[in-house]
């Protein structure tokens, strides 16, 4: 039983041990993100600071955003599809919506598609934006 506890504790101590904000060098010999990554960024009145994991360069799984110490915005992304939910102070969903990444000779593009919903801090559905290609197309506002 001693034993056990003793493995426990060491698989536990080894898996606290991974590096954070790692690189590792593409077959173009650039550097790309990789692993887990925890970004600070100063605001006006605090600091934001997002965690989760790049893949080859790319954001993948769950991102959380933290503004003061407080959850702000959620995003969950898989195979280039990134579903955010942002949030009022209350805790209560702000907006949720779905975007994807557009990759042109141009650059680099985050798009909106498909349907926004934005809510008070209530959470009652106030508004919803549908979204073809990043361009707003129709915008619904919800009656009481």
């Amino acid at each position: 039983m001693k034993n056990n506890i003793i493995i426990l504790i060491l698989i536990f101590l080894s898996s606290c041990n991974k590096s954070v904000n790692q690189y590792i060098k593409n077959s173009g010999n650039s550097q790309q993100r990789h692993g887990k990554w925890v970004e600070k960024y100063p605001v006006n009145d605090g600091e934001m600071v997002a965690s989760g994991k790049y893949k080859n360069g790319e954001k993948t799984g769950v991102w959380k955003t933290f503004y003061n110490h407080q959850l702000y915005q959620k995003d969950k992304t898989i195979n280039g599809v990134t579903k955010t939910k942002i949030f009022h102070p209350n805790g209560r969903i702000m907006e949720k919506g779905q975007s994807r990444l557009d990759v042109t000779e141009n650059g680099r593009h985050w798009c909106y598609y498909g349907d926004w919903k934005y809510y008070d801090e209530n959470g009652k559905l106030e508004t919803i934006k549908k979204y073809d290609k990043g361009e707003k197309t129709d915008s619904v506002a919800i009656k009481r």
